[in-house]
């Protein structure tokens, strides 16, 4: 299973990009991952991630700080998916201290039409799987 992919929905391309099951090291590495992944084209992109089944660690978090300001432009909507009452609550510290607004959702179709800015009206299979 690909950690790392492109969806196209509704003619708008999306990052995929799936967290779930890791520990640290391996969301670290992940991370370093999509941050080149992302970075390949200028153009902002819609993102959508999956923490399901994760522990987000003290490392993890200063990773994604010490990232945030280079890829910070390349990101045009960050969607965040299988975030638990902790995970939210690091999420708000992190938008907070860093300028950003990546939003967490209950549920991939209201992650995807938050990216879209519009309701999914085409059959919307499940994007990220149990692993």
């Amino acid at each position: 299973m690909q950690r790392i992919r492109t969806l196209v929905i509704q003619g708008k391309e999306i990052i995929a990009i799936d967290y779930s099951n890791l520990k640290e090291a391996g969301m670290i590495a992940l991370a370093i991952e999509a941050k080149a992944f992302i970075m390949k084209t200028d153009v902002p992109k819609l993102i959508i991630n999956s923490f399901s089944n994760t522990y987000i660690t003290p490392a993890y978090v200063r990773h994604m700080e010490s990232e945030s300001v280079a890829i910070k432009k390349f990101i045009a909507r960050n969607a965040l998916t299988g975030l638990n009452t902790p995970k939210m609550m690091i999420l708000k510290g992190f938008n907070l201290l860093l300028g950003t607004d990546f939003r967490p959702f209950a549920t991939e179709r209201e992650a995807i039409e938050y990216l879209l800015g519009e309701p999914v009206v085409e059959e919307l299979k499940p994007i990220f799987t149990p692993h």
